[in-house]
Order: C-alpha cells, then sequence, then structure tokens
C-alpha cells in the first residue's frame, strides 16, 4: 500500500484535516471512564470500547485519530490509587497507541499522540523535571511550551491545544493571546487548517465539521475549492444524515410529510 501522506504535506497544500473529539467525557458517558479521576485504563480494560470509539471517528470524517492517552502519565495515573495505578502507564500507553494506529490503518488517517498536562507541574519541581514527564490539552499556556519544545526537539510534528474559557487561562493568559477564537469555518477563515474538537465532542459532531466544509466546496467558487482540497466530499457516515428536517419525509403521517 502506498505510504500516507504526514500532516505536514497535508497543510502545505492548504488541505483541511481534520481531527477527532473528545475521547473522556464520550468514554464518561459510555460507562468506561470515571469521572474525576478522568484517566484512561480503559485501553487495557475494554479494548474494544475504545477501537470502536476510534471507528465512529473515522466514519465521521476525521483524518486524524488521537491515541486516548490524556492523563497516561505515571504520576497522574499512581496518585489516583485505583485500577489505573495497578495497570500502568506503560501498558495503557501502548495499548492506545495500537489501538488508534489499527483504526487509522482502515482509512486515510494518520494516528497523533495525545499528550496532557502532568500534576507534578503544579508541585512547582521546575521546568527541567516536568518536561522529563512531558513526553499531553493545557491549562497553563506555560506548561505548553515545555511540552512542544520537547516535541520539537525530536524533530516531530506538533500541534498545541489549549484549555481557553472566555476569562483565559487559569493565570490569567487570554483568549486573545491564544490561536483559536472560533471554530469551523471562522477557523478556516482565520487560515486554520488544522480543525478538530474536543472536551466530549461526539462524532456526530466531529461529521458536522466535514459536512461545513464539503458544503463550503459547493457554495464557492473554484478558487475555494482548490482551498478546501481533500474536502469535496462526504464522510461515510453522511450516507445515513441528511439536513434538520429532512428525515420528515418518510414520516409515518402523510400531513407530517408534507411539511
Amino acid at each position: 500500500t502506498p505510504q500516507k501522506r504526514g500532516v505536514l504535506k497535508r497543510l502545505d497544500t492548504v488541505e483541511v484535516v481534520i481531527g477527532d473529539g473528545g475521547f473522556l467525557y464520550c468514554m464518561e458517558r459510555r460507562g468506561y471512564v470515571k469521572a474525576g479521576a478522568w484517566t484512561p485504563e480503559a485501553t487495557v480494560e475494554h479494548p474494544e470500547a475504545v477501537r470502536q470509539l476510534h471507528s465512529e471517528f473515522l466514519r465521521a470524517g476525521a483524518n486524524v485519530m488521537q491515541t486516548f492517552t490524556f492523563y497516561a502519565s505515571k504520576d497522574k495515573l499512581e496518585n489516583r490509587s485505583h485500577s489505573a495505578g495497578q495497570i500502568g502507564y506503560e501498558a495503557i500507553n501502548q495499548s492506545a497507541c495500537v489501538l488508534a494506529r489499527d483504526v487509522a490503518s482502515k482509512g486515510d488517517a494518520l494516528v497523533a499522540g495525545n499528550i496532557s498536562q502532568v500534576p507534578d507541574y503544579l508541585s512547582g519541581p521546575g521546568k527541567e523535571v516536568v518536561q522529563k514527564e512531558d513526553k499531553r490539552i493545557f491549562l497553563y499556556v506555560e506548561q505548553a511550551e515545555w511540552a512542544t519544545e520537547v516535541i520539537k526537539a525530536r524533530g516531530k510534528p506538533v500541534v498545541v491545544c489549549l484549555s481557553i474559557s472566555l476569562a483565559g487561562d487559569i493565570t490569567g493568559i487570554l483568549p486573545g493571546e491564544c490561536a483559536v477564537r472560533k471554530y469551523a469555518r471562522e477557523a478556516y477563515d482565520m487560515g486554520i487548517r488544522y480543525i478538530g474538537a474536543c472536551r466530549g465532542f461526539e462524532p456526530y459532531r466531529v461529521r458536522a465539521i466535514a459536512e461545513e466544509f464539503y458544503s463550503v466546496c459547493l457554495t464557492f467558487n473554484v478558487t475555494f475549492f482548490k482551498l478546501a482540497k481533500g474536502r469535496g466530499k462526504l464522510p461515510p457516515a453522511s450516507e445515513k444524515h441528511g439536513l434538520w428536517g429532512d428525515a420528515l419525509r418518510q414520516h409515518t403521517h402523510p400531513w407530517v410529510r408534507v411539511r
């Protein structure tokens, strides 16, 4: 099989790359993650559930499968004193990588490691110690910058996601100082070509993002179509999806169908 183009090559051709959604909240709703701890031991305890959610994101139009490794750092797992600590961070991370790669191989999708904040940052051990552990959404911009330095030093492309509310991050850095203000079409207008989701975004929301770029391709002229290269097709999940109200055409009652 031909080798897949990496994320940088796709972005170089101004292709829109769509990431997947937020695993922790999605898996918590399904009964595989404990709220509060928010650790991903499900990759070992229930790998079939993790694989299924990856598959749903792929079907919804995601081009990138993030490994389910949020909060899978050694210090986070060990300070929760539950099954995650007993399983161990190496087994959880390894299984997560295998599952993401397995699903990505079934389509034109890439795999991205999910690197989150680490609890050690708050205890103030210093940059060197935190960087050693950070080999993960960030609430502190500084910690995200430290992690980025480590990844870039290894020659790997990196996409940084920040959990920034309207009030800014915990230390007062405002959203205006960060890259993303709005989403989907607005993000594209800002020049952003890697657009994904987080914090409980289900596959149907990723599908909506993919459909948005398809509709843009149909609406605008040929020049814009070239800019939206690679998004001129609907994701597989759209075969079972229509515009709002479209399903009324097949309603049992004729007086509803005419609406």
